[in-house]
């Protein structure tokens, strides 16, 4: 990704807003053609609506994740339920709902692309909640839980009880994109976990 331009594929009922840093390189109708179109485009992010079926959002964040990890995953649902929570396990960076308009999705998809994770507030709670639980039942030395740092647990903290990245960023005096980007060590430290259980998993099998 340049400074300027940032190539975007859309999925499902997910589009991409009109705006002069994004640019669209194509629409999937299915997971299977937008997991298809990332390969061959590359996009900086992929814009993935959480109900997309055949095979479904979670499935294509799999894979996403493990065959094009340069591509950011931004899912997009019309309600803040589970289907979407399971595509930041499963390798979204950030989760927003469809309602919030063209012009504060084209931040977050900006956002995203810079690696930061915009989360609405179930979503940090769920989050925060998960790995906390996780820490509690872990009896495996050999692969412990994720642990978040202070920052990071205050920054899902705020979020997940309503507070916006902007109003976390001003209490603080830093920016908003500082508090998104340890939004985002904290997802990715859920993908790691997330996903190195699944292959112990696996290789157990």
């Amino acid at each position: 990704m340049n400074d300027d331009t940032i190539t975007v594929v859309s999925a499902g009922s997910a589009s991409v807003p009109a705006h002069p840093r994004l640019r669209s390189t194509g629409h999937a109708a299915t997971g299977a053609e937008a997991v298809a179109k990332v390969l061959t485009e590359v996009p900086d992010v992929l814009v993935l609506d959480a109900r997309i079926e055949n095979p479904d959002a979670r499935s294509v964040c799999r894979r996403i994740r493990e065959w094009a990890p340069a591509t950011q995953i931004l899912a997009v649902s019309d309600l803040d339920d589970e289907a979407v929570y399971t595509t930041l396990i499963a390798g979204a960076m950030g989760a927003v709902l469809s309602s919030i308009g063209p012009h504060d999705l084209a931040d977050a998809i900006i956002a995203t692309a810079r690696g930061e994770s915009v989360l609405q507030a179930r979503m940090a709670f769920r989050i925060l909640h998960d790995i906390d639980q996780w820490a509690e039942r872990s009896a495996d030395p050999l692969y412990p839980p994720p642990t978040l740092t202070a920052t990071e647990r205050e920054v899902l903290s705020h979020l997940g009880g309503g507070a916006s990245a902007a109003t976390i960023a001003a209490s603080h005096a830093v920016t908003a994109h500082l508090v998104n980007l340890h939004a985002s060590y904290a997802v990715s430290k859920l993908h790691r976990y997330v996903h190195g259980a699944a292959k112990l998993s696996a290789f157990g099998s």
